[in-house]
């Protein structure tokens, strides 16, 4: 895509506009009033330097732009008053382009309202000052012209700006997504490499003994492969406070079953992280029976937690996180 500097932009406009005044300058001799042509001259070219060089940014600052309005209104008064609608000719009614050019850089630096203001005010004192003989040989109606192109074009780059900005967001976000993925991805891994070290000694020890082995190694053997079991089917619930919990209640006795159907996807780590607290205090507080958690996809709720024991009726617990 060809991009066009900043500065060469703004220099080309305001060569532009800078080429009506000199084209009033070289008519000042057929003004009756030099000085009114003068003050108009002046006020215009504020005007146009202040539109096309304040910066940063496409948005002229409100005030300024309200300040090139009043500016421009000034013009037009100034030059009916140095001149009568019969002694026009040539170049003396140059400032029907130059305030509409003015008009269109504001229309462009995404001030529509006031550059139609301004252009509405030139187009009706230009009709009462000379009347309708002077709508097409004062350049009115190629200032209207022009303002409204330069409001298609703004319209164009507001959008434009607007698709750019979502883009950008779509892409952080996106690149937020898949490191938090890669980052959890690369969690699990590492714990279940954690788990795997941990349990290659227990491991070597079956073998070493054929697999009689004592009360204690037997119980150790069957946390391991719950832990394997929780890396597998858990996924996004494995944290380590819930791993250490989980830990615990099966020491107790209490059976322990965590599974993930994707219902953490699409959830910021914050809320995953409050969710989990919640049941690894609820966990806590379990002393028999079994557990199952279960994060759950496509429900208005992200996680259902219960806790039942043989020979009741109901839960003991029963959440939806």
């Amino acid at each position: 895509m060809i991009q066009i500097p900043r500065f060469a932009l703004s220099a080309f406009t305001l060569a532009f506009g800078i080429y009506h005044a000199l084209l009033g300058i070289s008519n000042l001799s057929a003004y009756s009033n030099t000085g009114f042509a003068v003050i108009a001259l002046a006020l215009y070219l504020v005007s146009l330097i202040a539109a096309v060089a304040t910066r940063p940014g496409l948005r002229l600052k409100t005030g300024i732009a309200w300040m090139v309005l009043f500016a421009s209104i000034s013009v037009p008064l100034f030059v009916s008053a140095a001149i009568s609608p019969e002694n026009t000719y040539g170049y003396t009614t140059w400032h029907v382009s130059g305030i509409a050019t003015v008009m269109a850089i504001l229309s462009v630096r995404q001030h529509p309202y006031i550059a139609w203001i301004g252009t509405g005010f030139l187009i009706t004192q230009t009709l009462i000052w000379g009347g309708l003989d002077l709508v097409f040989s004062s350049g009115v109606v190629g200032a209207f012209l022009l303002v409204l192109a330069a409001q298609a074009t703004a319209t164009l780059l507001a959008r434009s700006a607007e698709a750019a900005q979502e883009f950008l967001e779509q892409a952080v976000a996106t690149e937020a997504a898949t490191a938090a993925t890669t980052a959890s991805r690369q969690e699990r891994q590492a714990r279940i490499q954690e788990t795997l070290a941990e349990s290659l000694p227990l491991l070597e020890l079956i073998v070493k003994h054929r697999g009689n082995l004592s009360k204690s190694d037997r119980e150790l053997a069957l946390l391991k492969e719950h832990e394997l079991r929780d890396q597998i089917r858990g996924r996004a619930l494995m944290n380590a406070a819930l791993t250490a919990a989980a830990r615990k209640a099966r020491k107790r006795g209490v059976e322990v079953q965590l599974l993930d159907d994707g219902g953490f996807d699409d959830l910021p780590a914050n809320e995953i992280e409050e969710i989990l607290s919640r049941v690894v205090l609820e966990l806590d507080r379990v002393k028999s029976g079994k557990v199952v958690v279960r994060a759950s996809r496509g429900d208005s709720w992200r996680l259902t937690m219960a806790a039942m024991r043989k020979g009741t009726d109901r839960p003991d617990l029963f959440l939806r996180l």
